[in-house]
């Protein structure tokens, strides 16, 4: 168990110190000559990227470690068709793959500060694994050269490249500024179960997952996005 507690530990590098002494996540768009997340990306581009397949593998091999860790010993072996959007997707052990979608931008209300409409496809998925929420989900983009594109968390996957109020996605900010794209054929989505989170948060599992893949040493365009 305490050799997990590695992988959620935060990389300060993703971080910098205001001029009022606050700790802020660093931005993309290189405010004030920061440029660090943009040359990481450039960085983590000029990698040969690894086998989406083994990227997948890695992932499960993660979540079958903290589902140990919950006192679950038996590993979660699944193959089996689920569909979304008249389609047929493939959950297998504990993610699913999902091919072809169109995934809409969520809607938040900044008045009611809370999300007030999101594509129906997560509540499919939330039905299917039983989750507590719509947005207790790790997904992972990739882009057409077959880099690892981003790791993230919540119900806003989206090809856009902008959120519903026009602000663009600072991971497809930095796929376009190393002359990547994103692959749309397909998204990998990793549901948070009760038996995976035991007492963390779906954001803890983003970092997690995120930092197990750095250390199975995958390529990340966005190398910093799932420590905000």
């Amino acid at each position: 168990m305490m050799e997990l507690e590695k992988y959620f530990q935060k990389n300060d590098d993703a971080f910098y110190i205001n001029d009022y002494g606050e700790k802020k996540f660093r931005g993309v768009r290189k405010f004030y000559g920061d440029t660090v997340r943009n040359d990481k990306a450039r960085e983590q581009s000029m990698l040969p990227p690894i086998q989406i397949c083994n990227v997948f593998s890695y992932v499960n091999e993660f979540i079958e470690l903290l589902r140990t860790a919950n006192g679950y010993c038996e590993k979660n072996v699944r193959f089996e068709p689920f569909v979304l959007d008249n389609t047929i997707h493939t959950i297998k052990d504990n993610g699913i793959l999902t091919k072809e979608l169109k995934w809409d931008a969520p809607i938040y209300d900044c008045k009611k500060q809370k999300y007030v409409k999101w594509d129906y496809k997560y509540d499919v998925i939330k039905n299917k694994f039983n989750l507590c929420k719509p947005s207790d989900i790790v997904w992972i983009k990739f882009t057409t050269k077959g880099h690892v594109g981003v790791v993230a968390k919540s119900f806003d996957i989206n090809f856009d490249g902008k959120t519903s109020d026009g602000q663009p996605i600072s991971s497809t900010v930095l796929v376009e500024e190393v002359g990547e794209a994103w692959d749309k054929s397909f998204v990998m989505i990793f549901p948070m179960t009760s038996e995976i989170l035991g007492n963390r948060s779906v954001g803890d599992l983003e970092l997690g997952i995120g930092n197990y893949l750095i250390d199975k040493k995958v390529p990340i365009i966005d190398f910093y996005s799932h420590n905000n």
